[in-house]
């Protein structure tokens, strides 16, 4: 297999199963993010981590582009594409078939308690992601 190749099959892996917990957009994964690109794999320097994550927020559109702009600076247009479609897949899947159960138990007091848990967990992992790009 190519590096290239190689490097499509990690970006469509990872970022995939990081899709499902990316829980109200991009920001609670990127310290996530930052570990695959930065060290994990030295696809990057954190700086450029930094420039892209930038670059993904000043324009405009849905702040996911970082990812775009990750696939891209990795593996060009097929990089691009393969984080993209990573990103947005499974938890657009994901999301369709459990919307399709949920509103069933809108009263159920297990839904409530997960509905409440969740906030906290989100709320933590924006923080973490904060905490990285300040560094």
């Amino acid at each position: 297999m190519k590096d290239g190749e190689s490097a499509l099959w990690i970006i469509a892996i990872n970022f995939a199963l990081l899709s499902l917990i990316a829980v109200g957009g991009i920001n609670p994964i990127l310290p996530e993010l930052h570990r695959q690109a930065v060290d994990a794999h030295g696809w990057m320097s954190s700086a450029r981590f930094t420039d892209l994550f930038a670059i993904a927020q000043g324009a405009p559109g849905p702040n996911i582009l970082v990812v775009t702009l990750i696939g891209w600076d990795v593996a060009g247009v097929p990089g691009a594409l393969v984080a993209t479609a990573a990103i947005c897949g499974p938890s657009c899947e994901l999301a369709y078939f459990v919307s399709r159960i949920w509103d069933r138990f809108r009263l159920a007091r297990w839904r409530n308690a997960i509905q409440a848990g969740l906030v906290p967990v989100t709320v933590g992992l924006v923080a973490a992601g904060a905490y990285i790009l300040a560094r």
